[in-house]
Formats: structure tokens, C-alpha cells, sequence
């Protein structure tokens, strides 16, 4: 499925113990690139390496890796350079959400999500910059969501800004670090089957009633629709797109 080569390149992946994560995961091994996987569920992070080491080739590390911590992060970054000797690609994907009314929201509630979406996204591009900005080349790509353009009558608040500060950084990261040649973008997508929101395909309601009559396609998604968009970002074939947030959605944002 996934068309572009990217042998040789080195990846590093937050948050790519499932779901999104994992198909990143698939999609950059499919493409040639060794993978640094990322998460602090160490068990089903190595499961995903083995799984795609065994049918890629190509190299796949695991990390445990708190991503509200600046020293794991750090560690991170540092780990994949003495591997690798750089990082070509960042993929921020690491995500939460709390959902509460915003009257039964607590200041901790609101610091947990910003911190695993939002905080740690600069932490990461903050650090892989320190290698990308001396080899002027190197691609990041912030997974927000189409929750970041736009609410719905989930009472998710905190999700809903960290997800627009995700599309705002992007903005700001590729205006600041595209005189490196370093391309910052996002990806936006819509209700795809993890487990974060498997629920809300079981629930008729969601799924009748707030996905379907947004999806334009004929089909909801399949988690794999997403490699495509994230191989693309960080191919040759963008070499000229930065500070994008591309949707894939099904046409959420269409209407």
C-alpha cells in the first residue's frame, strides 16, 4: 500500500504502541526506514516491534518513554542519534483525552492532556531540531485532529485546544526552522476504529448520528488509510509543503 521509498531514513514515533501509532509504525518500516517506537506500555511496544521488524527488515527499537517527561524525551532523542547517527523524521503522535463537562474539568485534567498532546510535541521538536538544524534537512509531523478545527458535542475541552495548539505549532515550527530546510506538517485525522474511539463505532447514536452524516465517502475508515498520508509528508514528493495540516477524514470537514 505504501509507495514511497524511504530506505535508510530513521524515524522516531511517539505514542506507537497502537492504533495510530502502530500503523505509522507499519507504514515508515514498509517504506525502508528504521523505526525508534516510543510509548510506556513496553509489553505491546515491543509486540509492535517485533511485529514489524519480522515483516519490513529494517531496523525497529522500542522505548519506554513517558512523554510528559523532558528527561525521557531527551533520552529518546539521544538514543535514536548514537543508532542512527540522526533524526530524518519526528511523527508527534502521542495522544489523550479526558471527556468531562467543563464545569467537572479539574486543573489536572486539563494539565495531563495538554501534556501527553501538546507539550510533548515540543519537547520532541525541540530536541530532534538540535540534530535536523546542523544537517539542514529533517521532517516533522504533528498528529492533531479534526477535533483541532472544529468542536462537536463532545465534552472534551482540553483535547479539543490541544489539538488546535498542535496545528498552531506546526505553523509556527515551519516558519521558524524552514530557513534549516526542515518541513513541519500536521495531519488532522478524523473518527478512525483505535482503541482510543472504537467506542463511538459501538455506540449507534455516535456512529448515526454525529459520524455518518459528516463521513462523505461511503465507508467509515480502516486504521490503515492513515500510512498513506504520513509516508507522503515525509517523502521527497512534499519537499515543498510545510506548515500544512492535511485532513484525512472521509469529508469530515466538508461540511
Amino acid at each position: 500500500m505504501t509507495k514511497h521509498n524511504l530506505k535508510g531514513k530513521s524515524v522516531i514515533i511517539t505514542g506507537a504502541s497502537a492504533g495510530l501509532g502502530e500503523q505509522f509504525a507499519h507504514a515508515f518500516s514498509e517504506s525502508g526506514a528504521d523505526v525508534v517506537l516510543a510509548a510506556r506500555r513496553e509489553d505491546l511496544l515491543k509486540r509492535v516491534a517485533e511485529s514489524v521488524s519480522d515483516k519490513y527488515g529494517n531496523k525497529a527499537i522500542p522505548v519506554k518513554v513517558d512523554v510528559r517527561s523532558e528527561k525521557d524525551i531527551i533520552g529518546l532523542v539521544d538514543k535514536t542519534v548514537k543508532e542512527f547517527g540522526t533524526v530524518d523524521v519526528l511523527v508527534n503522535n502521542a495522544g489523550m483525552y479526558i471527556v468531562k463537562p467543563l464545569v467537572e474539568q479539574t486543573l489536572d485534567d486539563w494539565n495531563e492532556v495538554m501534556d501527553v498532546n501538546l507539550t510533548s510535541a515540543f519537547l520532541a521538536s525541540r530536541e530532534v531540531a538540535k540534530t535536523m538544524i546542523p544537517n539542514k534537512c529533517g521532517c516533522i509531523i504533528n498528529i492533531s485532529s479534526t477535533f483541532g478545527l472544529g468542536a462537536t458535542e463532545f465534552t472534551e475541552v482540553s483535547y479539543y485546544a490541544s489539538k488546535g495548539g498542535m496545528v498552531a505549532l506546526t505553523k509556527a515550527l515551519a516558519v521558524e526552522l524552514g530557513k534549516h530546510n526542515i518541513r513541519v506538517n500536521a495531519i488532522a485525522p478524523g473518527f478512525f476504529p483505535t482503541s482510543m474511539s472504537a467506542g463511538a463505532f459501538d455506540d449507534e447514536y455516535i456512529r448515526e448520528r454525529v459520524i455518518r452524516p459528516r463521513t462523505a465517502l461511503p465507508m467509515f475508515a480502516e486504521n490503515e488509510y492513515i500510512r498513506g498520508a504520513a509516508v507522503f509528508l515525509a517523502s521527497d514528493d512534499a519537499k515543498y509543503i510545510t506548515g500544512h495540516t492535511l485532513a484525512v477524514d472521509g469529508g469530515w470537514l466538508a461540511f
